[in-house]
């Protein structure tokens, strides 16, 4: 490979539904001579398709798809990237030459009419980015490169294997003007500098005309309306002194608070005193706070008598165990003790009559 080539990616393609590989292919792009232009990283960053197999290094196969027609296909032939194919690989060899070199080229372009349709991804959905790989007749720049000289006038041609990206449309095409588009304008000279006072307008005439006014005659201004009523009301403004200061301290004092012309000083009045006790109303049951004191009492008396009687209940449980031969440091005192607690209790509940 020439030094004004970069390799983008070396590798097989793999045939569908087979373990068979075609190796040896190795896909390059020009990128013109390394000492007229050091830095050829724009070339590269401008074409999509060396960036794409670029991005495929590390992988030992591509997934070829199968061929298609060149009619049928949309191609981007703006990448000019070159595929070469190892001399000792025959079988890759031998499957290229039966796709691109059995039928003869017609077309205009030089192009063959079938191309074989790669894959960069590992799922075949027609949605991802694919390649098509096609060959294309081109001129030799030097006859000395051709194994075999020809006697023909005519400048030969070598059979170019290329790859380019597949469109899923029609690549875009600049429309054509019509009748109705609107004119196209430059830009004035001027745009984007400084802009200069302009020489004539409303505001120079103005004050040439003030000028005039002053200067016409013998001393004497020739003077209209709004002119002179503008002077007599900037001639009589309000001077300011002592008087106008103080006119304007004066201003809102009258509705400051506690300094008003009566001398009544506002006062905040006093919260309300708070109610301990709030007799309510007298009803059948009597009044409402004895109605309360009396269930305040009455559930007082009630909480007094409830805690005895668990008391009571309890002793009479652990000395009925403690008769068993069955002691609080026994394993299942607890649970017996809860057993018979809680059941006395539930006993007790149900034969108690509410009076």
């Amino acid at each position: 490979m020439s030094p004004n080539h970069r390799l983008l990616y070396r590798g097989a393609l793999s045939l569908p539904d087979s373990h068979m590989l075609l190796d040896g292919l190795s896909f390059a792009v020009k990128v013109g001579d390394s000492s007229a232009s050091p830095s050829h990283a724009p070339n590269l960053l401008n074409n999509p398709l060396a960036l794409a197999l670029e991005s495929m290094r590390g992988r030992p196969s591509l997934h070829l798809l199968g061929t298609v027609r060149l009619k049928d296909t949309w191609i981007d032939p703006s990448g000019d990237v070159a595929v070469n194919i190892h001399p000792q690989s025959f079988l890759s060899r031998t499957y290229f030459e039966s796709i691109l070199c059995l039928t003869p080229i017609t077309s205009s372009d030089g192009r063959t009419e079938h191309g074989i349709r790669v894959s960069l991804s590992d799922s075949s959905d027609p949605g991802t980015s694919d390649i098509l790989i096609y060959g294309q007749l081109r001129f030799e720049s030097s006859v000395s490169n051709l194994s075999t000289q020809s006697t023909s006038i005519a400048t030969p041609q070598t059979l170019h294997i290329l790859a380019a990206r597949i469109f899923p449309g029609p690549p875009p095409v600049a429309r054509l003007p019509r009748p109705d588009d609107p004119t196209p304008r430059r830009p004035p000279l001027a745009f984007g500098t400084k802009r200069k006072r302009e020489l004539s307008g409303p505001a120079n005439e103005l004050d040439d005309e003030i000028k005039r006014s002053k200067t016409s005659g013998k001393g004497k201004a020739v003077e209209d309306e709004a002119m002179v009523r503008a002077r007599e009301v900037m001639l009589h403004m309000p001077k300011s002194g002592p008087v106008l200061v103080a006119r304007m301290q004066a201003l809102g004092k009258d509705v400051r608070v506690g300094n008003s012309r009566s001398g009544a000083m506002f006062k905040v009045p006093r919260l309300p005193a708070r109610v301990s006790s709030v007799d309510g109303g007298a009803d059948v049951f009597g009044a409402v706070s004895q109605v309360r004191d009396g269930e305040s009492s009455a559930s007082a008396l009630f909480d007094g008598v409830e805690k005895e009687n668990k008391t009571a209940v309890k002793r009479a449980a652990v000395r009925c165990l403690a008769d068993r031969g069955i002691t609080k440091r026994h394993q299942e005192f607890n649970d017996l003790f809860q057993y018979i607690y809680r059941g006395t209790s539930f006993a007790l509940v149900q034969s108690s009559y509410v009076y």
